[in-house]
């Protein structure tokens, strides 16, 4: 398998970084860098990229079991966005009736919808697609094949 060099990073990549960090506010604790992301950081030939779908599924957690306001979710977000030089793909639209022909050929599970919308934004960005969804790279590999979890990763680097 190549090495990936970019690589697109779903909501559940780097929710436990939002978490930690929510928590290290709330505690006046210095915050923990989950493993995932001290990784991919110290990986310096990997460019990073997410996309305003996660970003509306990070805003969404943040308000609902935090009850931050629009502002205090932006700032949140680009601190996180610098922290980490991650580049931010703007989604403009889904295409719905591509991915209503993909579901229409694979059995596809209600929690992997959106998931399927990241794998498209990955492949027309023609991006590695770093996912926690252990069968989405099995089961959708005829619609896009660059699909790695993190332990497949770790295992390029070893």
């Amino acid at each position: 398998m190549e090495v990936p060099k970019e690589l697109y990073l779903d909501t559940n990549m780097i929710w436990t970084w939002f978490r930690n960090f929510m928590v290290s506010l709330k505690n006046n604790n210095p915050i923990e860098i989950p493993d995932i992301l001290q990784f991919i950081t110290n990986k310096k030939e990997l460019k990073l990229f997410t996309t305003t779908l996660t970003q509306i599924e990070i805003f969404r957690y943040l308000k609902a079991e935090w009850d931050r306001n629009e502002k205090s979710c932006n700032e949140i977000w680009n601190t996180f966005i610098n922290s980490f030089n991650i580049t931010l793909i703007e989604v403009q639209q889904v295409e719905l009736e591509e991915l209503l022909s993909l579901v229409s050929k694979v059995a596809t599970k209600k929690k992997t919808l959106v998931n399927l919308m990241h794998l498209q934004v990955a492949r027309k960005n023609n991006l590695w697609f770093l996912s926690g969804e252990e069968n989405l790279k099995d089961k959708y590999k005829e619609y896009y094949d660059k699909v790695l979890t993190y332990e497949d990763l770790r295992k390029l680097y070893v």
